[in-house]
Formats: structure tokens, C-alpha cells, sequence
């Protein structure tokens, strides 16, 4: 799904250079899930001790994804955006929570961890429909507003 959803917010990005991509919300945000994606895939432990004890490369890889995400929600303000970047907070908190709560439960660590990855993508989803529908209404408009300015225009003899 996450390859699915970066594949239509690079190729919906219209014809503007690499960097200008990145500042848009849906490509930005598309392209450090997927580093943080690959980068967990990495990185990841064996499945025999992981979520046993504080895993300082998942914490550094859920910090970095939540200041790239709390970057992108301060300078866009969208609603999903800021909603992901709060999901991410719950993930990278959960290392927090490890680390002064020794005992805590495996399984509880590893809910509150990836808590946040589907739930992320179905925003990152949403803020993808939300920009098509918005430039589809901003073509509606500008060619109904091409269609009344013609209307006004005196005819050319």
C-alpha cells in the first residue's frame, strides 16, 4: 500500500522539479515513510529479541520520521498531516515508555510502536484525494471562469 500511495504522489505531482516536489505535503510526507519503511526493514533486529528492550536505531528512525512529520504539518497546516505527525508522537513516545517502564509488557511495546503505521497511510490516502479533488476544482473553476470572460468580450469583426 505505502509503495501504491509514493508511486501516485510522485507521478500526480505535475511537472515541477525534484526539491519543489518535496515541499508539497503528499510527496514529502510519501518519501519519509518510505525511507522510514526501508530503513526499518534495515535496521530491524531479529525477530527473536526484538521489542525485548529500548532499540535505539527503531527510536532514532521514529524520531526522525516524527520531526519530518511535525516539519511538514507546521509549514502546511493540513489536517491529515498534522493528525500523522501525532500518530508518529504515540510511536516514538512508546520507546519513552520502555525505557522508564522496564517490565512493560513485549507485546505492549510493539502495539504502542507500530500502532501508528496503517492508520498513517490511510491520511497519507486521504491527503492524496484531497489534492486531486482540489485541483480538479481549481480546473472547473478556471475554465468557467475562461468561459464567462470569453461571454463578456465584444465580438471580433
Amino acid at each position: 500500500m505505502l509503495i501504491v500511495l509514493t508511486v501516485v504522489a510522485w507521478v500526480g505531482r505535475g511537472n515541477v522539479g525534484f526539491l519543489k516536489s518535496l515541499a508539497e505535503p503528499e510527496v514529502g510526507v510519501a518519501t519519509l515513510l518510505m525511507s522510514a519503511a526501508i530503513l526499518t526493514v534495515a535496521l530491524r533486529p531479529s525477530v527473536a529479541t526484538r521489542f525485548q528492550e529500548l532499540d535505539v536505531k527503531m527510536l532514532a528512525i521514529d524520531a526522525g520520521l516524527f520531526f519530518g512529520l511535525a516539519t511538514y504539518s507546521a509549514r502546511s497546516g493540513n489536517l491529515w498531516v498534522i493528525c500523522a505527525a501525532a500518530l508518529q508522537l504515540i510511536s516514538t513516545t512508546a520507546h519513552l515508555a520502555r525505557v522508564t517502564t522496564p517490565g512493560m509488557w513485549r507485546l505492549g511495546y510493539q502495539v504502542m510502536e507500530e500502532a501508528s503505521s496503517y492508520p498513517t497511510l490511510v491520511l497519507l490516502a486521504w491527503g492524496l484525494w484531497s489534492r486531486h479533488l482540489g485541483a480538479r476544482k481549481a480546473a472547473l473553476s478556471n475554465s468557467f471562469s475562461e468561459g464567462t470572460a470569453q461571454m463578456r468580450r465584444p465580438p471580433v469583426r
